[in-house]
């Protein structure tokens, strides 16, 4: 078995099954938004990207000032026109909040949305954030990164500071 195989093939099964409970996981976010006050902030995480992006495709969430994506694999998904709720060549709906889409040139797994996603709504903005360490280390890495927490506290709405997850 060869590194990327072992690497790819239990991240194909990742991405298999948050397509197949793809509804389950974004009616979750959507209840916990709704518990949240506004303006809410979405962070996102890998496979949680694809789940918030479809989920805000699918019908709009007013209370959502920000998608922020970290790590995440959604705009290649768009590309290969895998995502269950936004189809290759269907642009973002009016009603897709702005987005910050952080990604870290080591990290495979992360992708750019912003020339993939053309003539958003809203900006579709893509911020790296290097963490120096090799693949796959690399896509687990932003939480210690001091630039992922800077880019987003740059961004945050007014009202968000301090809110908890709801």
């Amino acid at each position: 078995v060869t590194f990327m195989h072992e690497m790819a093939f239990p991240w194909m099964g990742d991405v298999l099954t948050i397509q197949a409970v793809g509804a389950r996981a974004r009616e979750y976010i959507r209840r916990s938004i709704r518990r949240c006050q506004p303006p809410v902030v979405i962070l996102a995480h890998s496979l949680g990207g694809i789940a918030s992006v479809e989920m805000l495709v699918e019908e709009p969430l007013p209370e959502v000032a920000l998608l922020v994506t970290v790590g995440s694999p959604a705009p290649l998904m768009y590309e290969m026109n895998t995502l269950t709720q936004l189809p290759r060549g269907t642009p973002l709906p009016a009603h897709f909040p702005r987005w910050l889409n952080l990604w870290d040139p080591h990290d495979f797994f992360s992708f750019l949305a912003q020339p993939v996603f053309r003539d958003p709504p809203r900006p579709v903005e893509d911020v790296a954030v290097p963490s120096g360490v090799p693949f796959p280390e690399a896509h687990s890495a932003y939480w210690a990164n001091p630039a992922v927490w800077r880019e987003i506290v740059q961004r945050l709405p007014d009202g968000t500071a301090g809110m908890s997850d709801g």
